[in-house]
């Protein structure tokens, strides 16, 4: 039988803590390097340092298509940078008031290369996030500073987090959103800035991020980055990147799945400081999956869980036996 990696390394913890090897550090064996957790929040990380913005990443990117009217409006969503494009699931005129799921797609640029997040995909790549607006929830999708024609420069995982924010000022003041049930979730660079912005606020009911990483350097050092790095290549840059750096920031519930294939050894050490500091952040590595089969069964049993959280506080669980499901259903 297959079973679901999670929650397995308590004997690690206990080794850890025995050594005192928990005092702030998490290691990244990826690169053999070792992050420092800040005992400073990354927001007030932020308020005390400037990015330095040396070269565009992005080409010229075009201006959002238009939707089909009954799956998405184009919107702005004001920031403090300007206007910003935006898909949106529009009004169903029923009166109520809907949860609604904020989604962070993958890749790097904006919504405008294509239709991709409202024509069918498959199911074994399916990036648009559509299994939210099929559940019957809100779902918007931004595109953020310097992407699709927006004001400002592209930042990488940094300025992007306020517009995040803007973002949720927005939808949460729409009459058919429920302002207390707005969730963040993202995939891949997406799900890197879900984990970022999960330590910056905490205006999310929830966050779910799906294949980020840990620490960009490491990311870098690996190689293969498909776009040129915009900011100034110094340390403090890449830490204020790096989600492995400001842990202890996490105050909601918080989530991280990966699929084996390509789970991050650093996020076993990840989860083991978020167990012993007793941080609200779940790690999950989805046996048989890869970066990119684990989004569709994923993204549909958050958007049920969504569903039944209807509490005054967030009351999500994910069973082993659910999870176990997926990796079963990914392995025929």
């Amino acid at each position: 039988m297959n079973v679901i990696s999670l929650c397995r390394y308590s004997l690690l913890v206990g080794l850890l803590n025995t050594c005192n090897a928990w005092s702030g550090t998490i290691p990244i064996a990826e690169n053999g390097s070792v992050i420092t957790v800040s005992e400073q929040s990354l927001r007030d990380a932020h308020a005390s340092f400037k990015t330095q913005i040396v070269q565009p990443s992005l080409p010229e990117e075009n201006e959002p298509l238009t939707p089909p009217e009954d799956i998405f409006s184009l919107i702005s969503y004001p920031t403090a940078l300007g206007n910003m494009a935006a898909y949106v699931t529009p009004d169903p005129k029923d009166g109520k008031r809907h949860p609604a799921v904020i989604w962070i797609h993958g890749g790097y640029g904006g919504i405008s290369d294509g239709d991709y997040f409202w024509e069918p995909q498959p199911r074994d790549n399916d990036q648009s996030g559509s299994a939210f607006r099929q559940a019957g929830q809100v779902l918007m999708i931004p595109s953020f500073r310097g992407e699709d024609r927006n004001p400002g420069k592209y930042e990488m995982f940094y300025g992007e987090l306020d517009d995040i924010e803007s973002a949720y000022d927005w939808l949460a003041k729409q009459p058919w959103v429920d302002p207390g049930r707005i969730y963040l979730a993202g995939h891949s660079t997406g799900g890197t800035r879900v984990l970022l912005a999960s330590e910056y606020g905490s205006k999310f009911r929830a966050y779910f991020s799906l294949g980020a990483v840990p620490d960009l350097k490491a990311r870098v050092d690996l190689g293969d980055m498909s776009v040129p790095l915009p900011f100034a290549q110094n340390e403090q840059e890449f830490r204020l990147r790096s989600p492995a750096a400001f842990l202890p920031s996490i105050k909601n519930p918080t989530w991280y799945f990966e699929g084996e294939a390509n789970f991050w050894d650093a996020f076993k050490n990840v989860d083991a400081f978020a167990k012993a500091e007793h941080l609200p952040l779940t790690v999950i590595e989805i046996t048989n999956g890869d970066h990119f089969s684990i989004i569709a069964p994923v993204t549909e049993l958050i958007a049920q869980k969504i569903n039944q959280d209807t509490g005054d506080s967030c009351n999500i669980q994910f069973s082993e036996a659910e999870l176990r499901a997926i990796s079963q259903s990914l392995a025929k």
